[in-house]
């Protein structure tokens, strides 16, 4: 019998790039979201409405479900507090919940902003400590999940690498359309984040889908990065002038910006005591992600 996943949020870059990789891997795959993947098959779904969740999963009844779905925009879930608890909290305990009664595993993802960004090397079970709503939200999100559907696997990540393959929300594609625009940008020297290429990244989730671990995991790089020494690589792999790239040494304070934690220093080694998939250093996920575009 064919394994079968259903990715909700999978029209955007991470959920694509997972989609194309696990059909490879045999997978039939479903995406779900509340607009359309050309690209793939896709059911239009609120995940806020726990009937449009449930019509969903009880119709495929897949083997597993992998959650990416977010208001993943730090300043847009400032400013909108309700979509945004909405989205990423009453949304993942619905999926939660059907996956739960189904006895479907249900991977979640989650992000480093639940930590305050004040520490180094998170482990999955260090204090919470979110400084902006969005922290909050995914924060507010495991403890909804854990108690829903306590077999669930919840991951959490810091900084994803790649290009989308159709649209999507990419780190690359954003610093690639503001490099072509030629405008110096001024990057944080500050903030050190984990990176995961989204080919690494995917293995490891469609390989969680299958051993079913239950409980929280970290996913990145064996290493950690600064944002402007992040950027300023990028820069120069994608053909542009790296002297655009200007560091910002001190927080940009401007109405309507939500604060960022700084160290988005996560511990990879539960996981590389667990996956068969092997985590790379930040230079290798850097290559990984142009090498597979």
């Amino acid at each position: 019998m064919a394994k079968k996943l259903v990715i909700f949020g999978g029209s955007g870059f991470v959920g694509g790039n997972m989609e194309k990789i696990a059909k490879q891997k045999g997978w039939q795959v479903v995406i779900a979201d509340n607009r359309p993947a050309p690209q793939a098959e896709y059911r239009l779904v609120d995940i806020t409405n726990k009937d449009s969740v449930e019509q969903v999963i009880g119709e495929i009844l897949p083997t597993a479900v992998v959650n990416v779905a977010a208001i993943a925009d730090i300043d847009l879930a400032e400013r909108e507090k309700e979509m945004a608890f909405k989205v990423n909290v009453d949304g993942a305990r619905n999926v939660a919940e059907s996956c739960a009664r189904r006895g479907i595993h249900y991977v979640f993802f989650s992000s480093d902003a639940v930590f305050d960004g004040e520490g180094n090397s998170y482990k999955e079970d260090d204090p919470l400590g979110p400084v902006n709503y969005y922290g909050k939200t995914k924060m507010e999100a495991e403890k909804a999940v854990q108690q829903a559907c306590p077999g669930a696997t919840v991951i959490r990540i810091s900084l994803v690498l790649g290009y989308p393959i159709g649209s999507g929300n990419s780190f690359f594609a954003n610093l690639q359309g503001k490099l072509k625009e030629g405008k110096d940008i001024p990057t944080p020297t500050y903030e050190i984040r984990t990176p995961v290429d989204v080919y690494t990244l995917s293995e490891c989730v469609l390989e969680l889908c299958e051993n079913r671990y239950a409980g929280f995991l970290h996913i990145g790089a064996t290493d950690s990065i600064s944002r402007y020494d992040l950027t300023r690589e990028l820069t120069r792999r994608m053909g542009f002038d790296e002297k655009v790239i200007k560091p910002q040494t001190s927080p940009e304070v401007k109405p309507g910006r939500a604060p960022r934690h700084m160290n988005g220093i996560i511990s990879v080694a539960k996981a590389q005591g667990l996956l068969k998939t092997k985590l790379l250093s930040t230079a290798d996920s850097i290559q990984r992600a142009f090498n597979q575009r």
